[in-house]
Parts: structure tokens; sequence; C-alpha cells
């Protein structure tokens, strides 16, 4: 076993912040490292905490609202619960924690308050997996600078410098795959990927579809699949053991308007199709550009959120791993393109390494010089 644990600090409210912070987990504990995952909405008051699905709610129907909320973003100071964050910082103090990897730069306001609290040196790294500062980072501009920043993708290098999964299995041959396409609205369901759904039915393109609300299901027509993260789940919750947890899936059919909905339970049921899939088209956010690069998918990507998407469009794009969806539709939707991404992917992910391997083996290297 390893002796340094290290607590992943995340956020539910953007599965962004949450899905490679669950990847890294269960890559470190695979590895017998000592792991934590927090979830920041857990210090949140109750009522701020149930106001996020509403919120959800509102950003998945209409973009430009969506939009709005992005360039609004604010500190989360008023809602936390202070008796919360105390408790926190409490217990880490008491259990000597020193280690953090940060997924969302909301946690950067508590994470100051620990480091006056020890008397010792912290090891915090802010993992960035955007080309560009998202909202929680941007508005701790003035503090992040003070931190070890961990740039997936450094728009001064037309490299990627890692990625993360749960595991380190490589990319599935290209020849060997399913052939469909993935479409998705990331993990509030918002940009303009349901249009792109009715274009690329009525074309006869085999789609699997990961839909945010059952009622995007369409009737089936023998070629669409439709998925889904169970509506009950939520990534501030734990399970009857106490951990946290990746979305259960379940595979949505609608015959005759019906709708049925069949429990496919693990997570593997989505990287399944990931690891499958010829391309995948969705906005561009940091979390699939790393499942982009982790499975050696090509990124078809669609209208950006936000600053940050727009900077991650442009760097994929510059690095021959991913293509505009206007500039694939003018084209032809060709597959040549995309098997020409698919083996530019390959050459990246041939010549970095997972994060979670580059971590320990720069920690066990630290223990060594401190020896």
């Amino acid at each position: 076993m390893h002796s340094t644990p290290i607590t992943l600090l995340a956020s539910g409210n953007s599965l962004g912040a949450y899905i490679p912070a669950m990847h890294l987990y269960t890559y470190l504990q695979s590895r017998g490292a000592g792991a934590d995952i927090l979830v920041l909405e857990n210090l949140y008051h109750e009522e701020v905490r149930l106001k996020i699905h509403a919120t959800k709610k509102a950003f998945h129907a209409d973009f430009s609202v969506a939009r709005m909320g992005h360039k609004l973003a604010k500190p989360v100071d008023s809602s936390l619960d202070e008796e919360a964050v105390q408790r926190l910082l409490r217990s880490w103090k008491q259990a000597g924690v020193f280690r953090f990897a940060v997924f969302t730069g909301f946690w950067i306001p508590i994470l100051e308050r620990y480091k006056q609290a020890v008397d010792k040196p912290l090891d915090i790294q802010l993992i960035r997996l955007d080309a560009w500062d998202t909202p929680s980072f941007k508005v701790h501009k003035q503090l992040y600078p003070g931190y070890d920043n961990v740039w997936f993708y450094d728009s001064s290098k037309l490299s990627p410098s890692s990625y993360i999964t749960s595991d380190n299995v490589g990319p599935l041959p290209y020849a060997e795959r399913a052939g469909r396409l993935l479409i998705h609205g990331g993990g509030w369901g918002i940009g303009t990927y349901a249009s792109t759904i009715t274009e690329l039915r009525r074309l006869g393109y085999h789609l699997d579809v990961i839909v945010y609300d059952p009622s995007e299901v369409g009737e089936d027509d023998g070629i669409t699949r439709y998925y889904g993260a169970e509506p009950s789940w939520d990534p501030w919750s734990r399970d009857a053991l106490g951990r946290h947890t990746f979305p259960p899936m379940i595979r949505y059919v609608r015959r005759r308007g019906v709708l049925s909905a069949f429990p496919l339970g693990a997570y593997s049921a989505y990287t399944d199709l990931l690891r499958n899939c010829a391309a995948i088209i969705s906005k561009p956010g940091g979390a699939t550009l790393n499942d982009s690069l982790s499975y050696g998918i090509p990124f078809v990507m669609l209208e950006p959120f936000g600053d940050h998407e727009l900077h991650n469009s442009a760097y994929w794009e510059s690095c021959g791993l991913g293509v505009r969806f206007d500039k694939w539709k003018a084209q032809d939707f060709s597959k040549l393109h995309l098997e020409g991404i698919y083996r530019c992917l390959l050459g990246q992910r041939a010549i970095i390494n997972h994060f979670g391997e580059e971590y320990l083996c720069s920690r066990k290297q630290q223990l060594r010089l401190t020896k």
C-alpha cells in the first residue's frame, strides 16, 4: 500500500469536474493508493443544493440562459454551510491531510483557510482539464497562481500532457469499432446537440444518444439508441457503503409512444459505448476532451459554451484531434477525415502517460528524496 493518501476535491454541479475525479479515484484505488473523494455540494446549505436541479433544468431548456449563467458565475461562499466547512477543516487537520488534487476552483477559498490552519506545507495540485479558465477558476484568478496548476491542455503546446481513465486500457482499433456516432450535451444536457440528432438521424446515421431527460427519447427507428443516467442519482450522494459513484446508466426505448427503461447498472455501459464509437459529437467540454484522448475517439465539436470551451475547440482542432461540426458537414461527413483524426489521437496517446501513473511515480520519487 502507498503511505501517502490523496484527497480529490470535486464538484457535482458539473460532471466535467466530477467524472474525471472519479476516474482518477478509481485508478488510484486499483493501484493500492489511498484516496478519498469529496464533493463540494455536500458543504452547501440544503436549500441551495435543492435548487441545483431547477437550475440545470433551466439551462437545459434554453442555451442562452446557460450562457448568461456562465457569465454571471461568482464564488460560492454564500452557498456554504459554515459549520460543515469547519467540521471538514478540523477533520483534515486531525487526520494530517496534506495532499490534494483539485478539480474545481470553487474549493480554493476552503484550501486557503486550511493553509492558514496548519503548520506544514501542503501538496496541492489544481487539475486544469480545459485550455482556458473555467468559471470556477476565473473567479479566483487572484489566488490560483499561488498553486501548482496542472494544465492538461497548454495552449502554447500542440500536444496534450496527460489523460485520466479508470484503467489504462488502450483505445480499440478503429476498424474493430461498431462505427456508431455518440452524441450528448454534457452533464447538463446543454447546447445544440438536439438539432444535430435530428439532422443525422434523418440522414440515416447510426447514433447512440445520451439524453438529459427521458422526454428527449424519439420513437424507435431500429438504428438510433437512447441512453441516460439514472434520474434519481446525483453526484453528492453516496451509496450504501458510503462511497461516491459513477452515474448508473439506463437504456431507453420508445415504441408506439410508450417509453420503456432498461437499467444497465455500472458506468462501464457508457465507457463501452465510448470505446466502440466512430466519433463523439458534443460541445467541447474539458471532460469530453479527456474522453476523446483517453479512448482515441475523434471529437466532432458543436457550438461551445463559454470562453473556456471556445478555447478548447480551437486547441483540439489545432492539435488535429477534432473537427468542428460545420466543417465536418462541409466535408460531407467524411469518414476518412475521422480516421485521420483517430490516427493523430493514437500518435498523441502513445507519447503521454496516464495522469494517475505520473502522479504515483512523482510521489514515490518525492518520498525517496525525503528519506
